[in-house]
């Protein structure tokens, strides 16, 4: 990698920390948070916009990552009414369960529970359910900086104009209980526009949920790997190919989303080791205790987010990913560009994995030593 590695300072990257103490709920997201069925409801912002219609939200990371992350937690009971987004949209249940319906008269419907991974298909009708018996929490990675907004189905800006809330033609939230409406606002949209809309099969929605069950955990996913226990990690493919240097791993979802997802598993003492690439990243620490180091080792800085924490590492930084507690830590890794990343490593670390008898192909795969550099 050619491009020079930033360096961060330790107030960066608490910048790029947010721990759960920081999560900003914002119940006026979207113009249904007043339709009874709906009360209760917030969205969160951690990194960009996402698609809220709210001009005074909170955006914990605003600087752009080619995607965005946010959440949505509600009550028992509380619906997320039907609307479809240009963009990808990718669920990751952390607590609790819900019910997500596809289609305008709720056609199909998929079930998650906790550390189950849904990617909702563009151009559909979507709305969820908190279906478990907490608030429930779901983090939401959504295709692009800019992702076009959305559409509502036309029943729910109906249902929505009777509790004074509107949607003028920019798409932004006005509150007319005061009794002034402007006259330029969003209509809902007819059925014969709604016509080209897509739809999808059962079985095509089932390929689009990955549950646990379904990952397939590869313990060379890293070439540190092959130093041994001290780097005892592994990557499960969910989206797209990102970081995974093991040649045979699959993702169960294959469509472009401009962005890849993996499961990282790492036992108690373990590493990544120091690496870096040149996409953006979101780590999204979902249980375990976590230590994440950016910077080459003479300067580098240090910080230990809670669990349920997310942290960004900017394209081509060096970043090592430690379990410092005592029992296996997970993590969800975003990575933007549908992939793979090429994965680059400090001299020393290759030396090391030459003296193991490895290194890496043409491709950036990890491969035996004595094999490498034969057909030329």
């Amino acid at each position: 990698m050619t491009t020079p590695a930033p360096r961060i300072t330790e107030a960066g990257l608490v910048a790029r920390i947010v721990e759960p103490e920081d999560f900003v709920a914002d119940t006026e997201a979207f113009v249904d948070v007043r339709i009874e069925r709906s009360k209760g409801k917030a969205s969160y912002s951690f990194v960009g916009p996402g698609v809220s219609q709210n001009a005074g939200q909170h955006v914990s990371i605003a600087e752009p990552h080619g995607f965005n992350v946010g959440a949505a937690t509600m009550p028992s009971g509380i619906y997320n009414n039907a609307h479809l987004h240009y963009t990808p949209e990718v669920f990751i249940c952390t607590r609790g369960s819900w019910r997500v319906d596809i289609g305008r008269q709720r056609e199909q419907s998929v079930e998650l529970a906790p550390n189950a991974v849904f990617s909702a298909p563009t151009w559909v009708f979507r709305g969820f359910e908190n279906t478990g018996p907490d608030d429930g929490f779901l983090f939401v990675v959504l295709g692009g900086d800019d992702t076009g907004g959305i559409i509502w189905e036309p029943r729910v800006l109906r249902e929505a104009a009777e509790t004074g809330m509107y949607l003028g033609r920019d798409h932004a939230l006005i509150d007319g209980r005061n009794g002034v409406v402007p006259d330029d606002l969003l209509e809902p949209l007819s059925d014969e526009q709604l016509a080209g809309i897509d739809s999808y099969s059962t079985p095509e929605l089932d390929h689009c949920l990955v549950e646990p069950d379904r990952l397939c955990w590869s313990t060379a996913g890293l070439l540190s790997t092959v130093l041994g226990l001290q780097h005892a990690v592994e990557l499960a493919p969910v989206i797209g190919y990102g970081l995974s240097q093991d040649r045979r791993s699959r993702p169960p979802i294959r469509t472009p989303h401009g962005f890849a997802l993996e499961w990282l598993r790492a036992d108690p003492g373990a590493s990544t080791g120091l690496h870096r690439h040149g996409d953006s990243q979101v780590l999204l620490l979902i249980d375990g205790d976590w230590e994440v180091a950016l910077n080459e080792p003479a300067h580098q800085v240090c910080a230990r987010p809670v669990m349920g924490s997310l942290a960004s590492v900017p394209a081509s930084a060096w970043r090592d990913l430690r379990n410092v507690g005592t029992t296996p830590a997970h993590a969800v890794i975003v990575t933007g560009g549908d992939g793979p990343s090429r994965v680059e490593w400090p001299a020393e670390m290759l030396a090391r994995a030459s003296d193991a008898g490895f290194g890496l192909d043409a491709a950036g795969y990890v491969a035996p030593l004595e094999l490498l550099g034969t057909g030329s």
